[in-house]
């Protein structure tokens, strides 16, 4: 994926260097003027892949995670903005300085006299929301449907500014072929978004056609909602991933939102475990049952085929036992020696527990439940996710693989506490709550 990546940029710099990269820079309005140009197309060109990250393409989620695709995604979207500003920036200074206007004056005059400057700078205020609303501090402060729809403008802004870019850039003068490349780019970056963003899950309703059975309450807060449909034996679903969820009734059809499925993989049911957090997930017990479903992934590498050990120690804080709950049963079928930390604050909160109990008692599983403030036996002095405590509680820990689900505190904790007890990075499986 780097590689192509690479290769395409190599293509926009080439484009621009036999165009304004081949004219002579005589004066500083010459040369600010090609920093951005160069600036505006590298910088259009990361937009296109951000675009592409989050297409959900299954070749590219299996090829590197979808938890690294959000971590590229994140870095991708910070160097496009900056590129996307320095183009701004150096275009209007370039200009200034050639015309002997100030930055104010030249940037009315821009707008008043460019065809699309307009709209590119629209496009850029709404790269500019989009991209401070991301930012993990903006996040913790606005609900996720909120952050969802915020991000669908950052289309509109690719659409202005594909107008801005071909309408005016001078790069593309006498050049059919850079021309054909950059709609080659765009036609192919739309393509895979509507095929995978609208065309797939579409094309799974229809295959499935699943609906809402029934809603069950697991704990305090906790409930199951057990969707049915055709073909489920088809359904290609490893214990441990997630999958985007949209309910198609008067109230949700416009939200789609990521849980993990709690169920291990069967004709009869696919079994989605929320807590009540957020407004989404409170209503979600009052789904009427016959409600239909779409659904997109399935996603995630955080499965059995990760692991190779013999031992296996999973650990879930909350409801973080969702995809922990089909990955410990699967594993344990398979023969290996589970064993399960699961932490709550509260024994009325511990979901799954009935069904937790039958397992231990028919395969090679073990499940600790971590209940209150003061885990029975750890030290006074220290956490339960200390180094120190999970060794005494877990002492072939380091023989194990070991899987995390659970708060990115609690995450963050327990991987310094397994780095302390020198277990391999390839030996630890995360799956983190984000968006």
């Amino acid at each position: 994926m780097i590689g192509l990546a690479a290769l395409g940029a190599l293509i926009v710099l080439f484009g621009w260097a036999s165009a304004t990269g081949s004219q002579p820079i005589v004066s500083l309005a010459d040369g600010l003027n090609a920093a951005g140009r160069v600036t505006g197309l590298l910088g259009t060109y990361l937009v296109l892949w951000q675009l592409l990250l989050m297409a959900r393409v299954p070749a590219l989620e299996r090829a590197v995670g979808m938890e690294s695709l959000l971590r590229l995604h994140r870095l991708n979207a910070y160097a496009a903005l900056s590129l996307i500003v320095a183009h701004a920036v150096f275009q209007t200074a370039g200009y200034a300085v050639a015309n002997h206007l100030g930055p104010m004056t030249q940037l009315s005059s821009f707008i008043s006299g460019f065809e699309g400057m307009l709209m590119a700078v629209v496009a850029l205020g709404l790269m500019l929301l989009v991209t401070i609303l991301s930012m993990a501090a903006a996040k913790r402060r606005i609900a996720y449907q909120t952050w969802y729809f915020i991000h669908l403008y950052a289309y509109l802004a690719v659409a202005l500014a594909t107008v801005h870019e071909l309408a005016i850039g001078t790069d593309f003068l006498g050049r059919p072929w850079y021309t054909a490349y950059w709609v080659a780019l765009y036609a192919v970056t739309a393509t895979l978004l509507l095929w995978f963003r609208v065309g797939a899950p579409f094309r799974l309703l229809g295959r499935h056609r699943l609906r809402v059975a029934r809603v069950e309450r697991e704990a305090n807060g906790i409930s199951s909602l057990y969707l049915q449909g055709r073909n489920l034996a088809q359904f290609h679903l490893q214990p441990g991933q997630f999958m985007l969820w949209r309910f198609l009734d008067r109230e949700r059809w416009w939200e789609a939102h990521p849980f993990s499925v709690s169920s291990l993989p069967n004709p009869r049911f696919i079994r989605l475990t929320v807590r009540a957090s957020g407004d989404f997930s409170r209503r979600l017990s009052k789904v009427v049952p016959g409600t239909p479903v779409m659904l997109e992934g399935p996603f995630g590498r955080f499965t059995a085929g990760s692991s190779e050990a013999e031992k296996v120690l999973l650990i879930a804080g909350g409801i973080g036992i969702t995809p922990i709950r089909p990955l410990a049963e699967h594993l344990a079928r398979e023969g290996r020696e589970v064993r399960v930390l699961y932490r709550c604050q509260r024994e009325r909160e511990l979901a799954f527990r009935a069904e937790f109990d039958q397992l231990s008692a028919e395969l090679p599983l073990t499940v600790d439940y971590l209940v209150g403030e003061q885990v029975p036996g750890d030290s006074r002095r220290g956490h339960w996710s200390d180094a120190a405590a999970l060794s005494r509680r877990v002492p072939d820990v380091q023989e194990r693989e070991v899987y995390l689900c659970g708060p990115q505190g609690l995450m963050d904790k327990l991987l310094r506490s397994l780095t302390t007890l020198s277990l391999a990075p390839a030996q630890v499986h995360v799956e983190a709550f984000r968006f």
